[in-house]
């Protein structure tokens, strides 16, 4: 099936969209990132979206309207895929927004939405770090942790379009309990989110008086970041280390069920904690080989992401092809 067009991808973020414009082979044309200002409540930010559309599609020299041939959208939460509804948001405080609807009477062309992670694992599938494989996993380690999964060339999305959710894998049944209302989630150690507040945690009971990265912060509890740790560490901070350590081996215990699952070729990691390096990857690794079957962990690859923060975006804009079956991989 020879494809003669455009599509739109657009990530919603809880703190930023990013839009972009992508050709048939899934490269860039352009993009354009802008606050989500969530709090400004659902129709500030759909006018702030259509807005951005507008302003993208006008940036492009002799650009006609009917040469896009789908938008997707990709986002967190609980979706609604065949009517195009964002059932849950708590990133964007939304509930039973139809979207896609919205968006398809404005602009004419097919609106379609993808959970956020699945999104990014396709773009990346098709075009990016998991290119030519048939079995790849993608898991983005950043505020929360997220997945996606591809299993025998297809997207796997489940019943309610929210499979993969690796974040909320039980690693500890005498944990602390979860938003989710599960206990012991991997998110709860090895999150953006968490990291920062351990750390913030251990500030505030004075058991990091001397440490570097409480010095970092000025010994502000509010101003921990897993990113803050992150250069602790690399500073060579022991805490911090410590800190990342104990969330890689976490991470790398819940990895441990993903592949036993799904068999994979390749993991492709996304997220700002992603980029926390070895310290975070090593003992991941290390907690995989130790608890792992060896047949199915010996040869799994690792890859970091090769779209980066467009991972989203580009994979809810190939959405359509996917589903048409214009795809090859």
């Amino acid at each position: 099936m020879t494809i003669d067009g455009y599509f739109l991808g657009i990530d919603i973020g809880g703190t930023k969209m990013l839009a972009a414009l992508v050709d048939a082979q899934g490269r860039v044309i352009i993009k354009d990132q802008q606050p989500t200002l969530a709090a400004e409540g659902e129709h500030g930010v759909i006018s702030r979206l259509i807005h951005m559309i507008e302003s993208l599609l006008s940036s492009v020299p002799n650009l006609r309207a009917r040469s896009i041939l789908s938008l997707g959208i990709a986002t967190a939460g609980i979706l609604d895929m065949d009517t195009g509804t964002i059932v849950l948001s708590t990133n964007l405080g939304w509930k039973n927004v139809a979207l896609g609807p919205i968006l398809e009477r404005k602009f004419g062309f097919p609106v379609r939405l993808i959970n956020d992670a699945s999104a990014a694992a396709l773009g990346e599938w098709i075009v990016g770090a998991g290119k030519g494989t048939e079995d790849c996993l993608y898991v983005t380690v950043s505020t929360g942790i997220g997945g996606g999964v591809i299993s025998g060339g297809h997207l796997l999305l489940g019943a309610s379009n929210n499979a993969a959710e690796i974040g909320h894998i039980s690693i500890d049944r005498k944990g602390p309990t979860c938003k989710c209302g599960n206990k012991g989630c991997v998110e709860m150690y090895a999150s953006g989110n968490s990291i920062a507040r351990i750390a913030a945690e251990d500030i505030i009971s004075g058991k990091l008086l001397t440490a570097p990265l409480a010095e970092m912060a000025g010994h502000d509890p509010n101003k921990v970041t897993a990113k803050l740790v992150a250069e602790a560490a690399s500073s060579g901070d022991p805490y911090a280390i410590s800190l990342l350590k104990e969330a890689g081996e976490a991470l790398g215990t819940a990895m441990v069920t993903f592949i036993h699952l799904f068999n994979p070729e390749i993991i492709i990691f996304g997220g700002g904690v992603s980029l926390s390096g070895d310290v975070l990857f090593e003992p991941m690794w290390n907690t995989i080989r130790k608890l792992g079957i060896e047949d199915m962990v010996k040869d799994v690859k690792m890859a970091r992401s090769s779209l980066g923060v467009d991972a989203g975006a580009v994979g809810a804009a190939l959405l359509w092809k996917y589903e048409n079956q214009a795809v090859t991989i």
